[in-house]
């Protein structure tokens, strides 16, 4: 029996909406670290939004991926309703197949258990959620054995909703962590400070903030690279030429995952200005590559900076301590090797080791199989 893994336990089957390259490098070594089944019951592929967004697709190895949008496969992976077989559902929020699979093992005697970023907390979109995760608590809250949540945003948005803060763990995106920082694109070395930012153009990502606050820092020549698109691209143009910043912006088409992350690699600083966000990849992306992150508390990736080496958090939705962190970065200058590499040291701790780490000690909390 592994470390963490209870006796008689012969399946783990992920219910998620999409097969997701974020979650690939952890499912494939958590695969490699137990003795039972690994599968991944995805609703699609990878769809068509997020190929124009740069994600590219990671095929597994070791894990058992199934179409569950299919009559057949949702059939054959609902049918492990034993206690042999844990169910990690995430989705619930917004994908009927992942609520559809949880009702039928509900009255199971199978663990359950989510892995789940915070959703949406706009006003009306995040009370109605909030108030749809209080049901769920208080109806079947109990069958729940632990929830994996993504970053503070998660652990917070379930202890609101009922959850009992032991069964909630801190959790996250593990990315495979090279042994020296992602190298940068090639380009002409200058004294020019290179902010960068990555994402959809839409109002949660907070990019208008992001050009507010660039619009207050003084000091040393910079510019900023944003790279993403969406419906407010042209009013961020215009925001960026009202401001008298458009000649410092560059606004470019998205980039793949490897490519980004080149470009990452060849900046000073990541900027993360979400007004929220389940997640953020780019502050792994940064990370990996060495370079310091500024990012907002409404991220649950902003619990990757928890150590201050790799950047700043800041209020979500406030220029002015945005504005502070930005000119606090500048005025550091541009970063160098030796920083580089202690940046790149604490994406190291959300290696996908480190995920299943928590996992299986989650695991080990559940008791023999057939209790």
């Amino acid at each position: 029996m592994s470390r963490g893994v209870p006796a008689g336990l012969r399946r783990i089957v992920f219910w998620q909406p999409i097969v997701s390259p974020h979650q690939h490098d952890f499912l494939e070594a958590l695969a490699a670290a137990v003795p039972c089944d690994v599968i991944l019951a995805a609703e699609s592929g990878l769809p068509a939004e997020r190929v124009s967004q740069g994600w590219r697709h990671s095929p597994h190895v070791q894990v058992r991926v199934v179409d569950v949008s299919s009559a057949d496969g949702f059939e054959a992976i609902a049918a492990y309703r034993g206690a042999d077989s844990l169910h990690v559902f995430s989705g619930f929020f917004s994908h009927a197949i992942v609520w559809r699979a949880f009702r039928l093992l509900s009255d199971s005697s199978a663990r359950l258990a989510i892995l789940s970023e915070a959703p949406q907390q706009g006003p009306w979109v995040g009370w109605l959620k909030r108030t749809r995760g209080r049901l769920l608590v208080r109806r079947w809250g109990r069958r729940f054995d632990f929830v994996l949540a993504m970053g503070h945003v998660g652990v917070g948005f379930f202890e609101a909703v009922g959850f009992p803060r032991d069964k909630i763990c801190l959790f996250g995106y593990y990315l495979a962590v090279p042994s020296e920082p992602s190298p940068a694109v090639d380009g002409d070395a200058d004294d020019v400070f290179r902010f960068i930012a990555a994402g959809q153009m839409i109002r949660r990502k907070g990019f208008d903030l992001l050009l507010a606050a660039l619009a207050r820092v003084d000091g040393m020549p910079w510019r900023c690279d944003l790279y993403g698109d969406g419906p407010l691209g042209n009013d961020l143009r215009r925001q960026a030429e009202r401001f008298r910043i458009a000649q410092r912006m560059g606004f470019h088409a998205p980039l793949s995952n490897d490519a980004l992350r080149r470009n990452i690699a060849g900046s000073d600083c990541c900027v993360v200005p979400s007004r929220h966000d389940g997640w953020g990849m780019a502050v792994n992306e940064a990370l990996i590559a060495g370079t310091p992150v500024v990012c907002s508390d409404g991220c649950g990736s902003a619990a990757m900076l928890d150590d201050p080496v790799g950047g700043i958090v800041v209020p979500a939705g406030r220029i002015r301590p945005l504005a502070e962190a930005l000119q606090r970065s500048l005025s550091a200058g541009k970063i160098d090797g030796s920083r580089r590499r202690r940046v790149h040291a604490v994406a190291e701790e959300f290696s996908p080791a480190a995920g299943v780490g928590l996992f299986l000690d989650r695991l080990a909390t559940l008791g023999p199989a057939g209790r």
